[in-house]
């Protein structure tokens, strides 16, 4: 989806503004599960946000796959396909929100938008550990 300039200049200089404004200085920036940080308005970020939202997409779809192959089988690994399956759709809901929310060219309340961009670090997290989980069975 393509932005105009204008529309991107407005969101950078709300967020900022917000920030300013609420005194929330550690919004300004989000760390990354490598120790990355990145400011929420800057391209590296919206890079970042993308990468995590595909790898945590890319690892849904897998662990939907191996749960469905172990349907018949009444295994340790089920539970623990499921768990971890759970644990990633729950830390990545808001990013999932907020792709959703972007890519149906709406858009959230600007608390929204910055509490969901905060919780990218989370799924990161639980995406590493469902590919764990998903390795292990191997």
């Amino acid at each position: 989806m393509i932005v105009s300039i204008g529309r991107r200049m407005r969101f950078k200089k709300s967020l900022l503004w917000i920030c300013a404004s609420l005194g929330l200085g550690a919004c300004v920036s989000v760390v990354a599960v490598d120790g990355e940080r990145y400011r929420i308005t800057s391209d590296a970020f919206r890079g970042y946000l993308e990468a995590v939202f595909r790898a945590q997409n890319k690892t849904a779809d897998e662990l939907a796959f191996a749960l469905e192959d172990l349907a018949a089988e009444r295994t340790a690994a089920i539970a623990e396909l499921t768990t971890a399956e759970t644990q990633l759709l729950t830390a990545c809901a808001e990013v999932n929100r907020l792709a959703v929310t972007r890519r149906d060219g709406a858009a959230l309340k600007r608390r929204e938008a910055l509490s969901a961009a905060r919780t990218a670090p989370d799924c990161e997290r639980a995406e590493r550990a469902a590919r764990a989980a998903l390795a292990a069975r191997d």
